[in-house]
């Protein structure tokens, strides 16, 4: 999935953590992340830092490859 804006990558942590069948305060629990911020971020109404979506992705499976663009 091609990711271009923080939106995006939200809506991406949510499916994933749904498919997964993990409460949003697991994931936050897990990712280190406030509950309340994570919600937000699911639902594209606040950006967070890339520490915060790197914690997310990892604690979800969700690898980030970064490629140059031709």
């Amino acid at each position: 999935m091609k990711i271009t804006t923080p939106n995006d990558l939200g809506m991406l942590i949510r499916e994933r953590r749904e498919a997964i069948a993990l409460k949003q305060g697991d994931l936050a629990s897990i990712a280190g992340v406030d509950q309340g911020n994570l919600s937000k971020i699911e639902r594209g109404n606040t950006t967070a830092t890339l520490e915060t979506y790197l914690r997310l992705c990892a604690a979800l499976g969700i690898d980030i490859l970064a490629e140059p663009r031709a």
